[in-house]
């Protein structure tokens, strides 16, 4: 007669290892431990993310600006006038104002593709684009005109010329 002891399946060496534990699963400790690591993680990775965002935000502003001014010097050498009139210390972009560069002048040519968000030229912080043209006396009876455009950055501005 065989003892109901060696019926029984031996204990694998992982049990035997892991002692009275009935099943494989985590304890919690494990599973804080892993969140925690996962946090850390998360953390330096949308840190980075936040920075990127905010260089990818001036470097768009920065070609915008660009455009803006080439879109406005071009219009002049075709027209040998400016596209909005000059009146006031500095100019909104809204639609009115690029009407001219928008494809809105005689020859129907644009100049600026440009998407207005609510009617006019905006930065990627939400502010319309402002733009200027600056007179400098020259020697004798010469007037300069130069075009300046800026654009607002979260407290401070830069200004843009030619």
């Amino acid at each position: 007669m065989k003892l109901e002891t060696e019926n029984r399946k031996p204990k694998s060496r992982l049990r035997r290892a892991l002692g009275n534990r009935d099943s494989m699963a985590f304890t919690l400790i494990e599973m804080l431990v892993v969140l925690g690591m996962l946090g850390i993680l998360m953390g330096v990775a949308f840190s980075g993310i936040g920075q990127a965002r905010s260089q990818a935000r001036v470097t768009k502003a920065n070609s915008e600006v660009r455009e803006l001014m080439n879109a406005w010097l071009s219009y002049e050498a075709a027209h040998d006038d400016w596209a909005a009139p000059i009146d006031g210390e500095s100019i909104e972009a809204d639609a009115g104002n690029l009407k001219g560069l928008l494809g809105g002048n005689d020859e129907k040519v644009v100049y600026l593709h440009a998407q207005l968000s609510g009617g006019a030229f905006r930065d990627p912080w939400g502010t319309p684009y402002r733009f200027r043209v600056l007179e400098q006396k020259g020697t004798g009876d010469e007037t300069k005109e130069s075009f300046g455009a800026s654009i607002t950055f979260p407290n401070r501005n830069r200004y843009g010329g030619r």
